[in-house]
C-alpha cells in the first residue's frame, strides 16, 4: 500500500512513517484541545492548519483530513 498523502510506501492506516507520526500527534493533541476548549474535530483541524508553528508533515495531514471530512459530508 502507499501513503494516501504522498504515495510513499505505507505501513499503518495508509500513511507513510512521516505522515503517520504527524497523524498520531494530531489525534493525540486533539484530546487536550477538546478538554480545554470543547472544540470540534474540524475546528481543531482548521486551527492547527493556520498555526505558523505547525510542521509541514502535520499540515499535509490536516489538509487531507479536512478534504476527507468535506467528501464525507457531501456523500451523506
Amino acid at each position: 500500500m502507499s501513503c494516501k498523502i504522498c504515495g510513499r510506501p505505507s505501513k499503518k492506516e495508509n500513511y507513510c512513517n512521516l505522515h503517520l507520526k504527524a497523524y498520531q500527534n494530531i489525534c493525540e493533541k486533539f484530546e487536550a484541545w477538546n478538554n480545554a476548549l470543547e472544540v470540534s474535530w474540524i475546528d481543531y483541524l482548521v486551527s492547527i492548519s493556520k498555526n505558523s508553528l505547525t510542521g509541514e508533515w502535520a499540515k499535509e495531514v490536516v489538509k487531507y483530513l479536512i478534504e476527507d471530512e468535506s467528501r464525507n459530508v457531501k456523500e451523506k
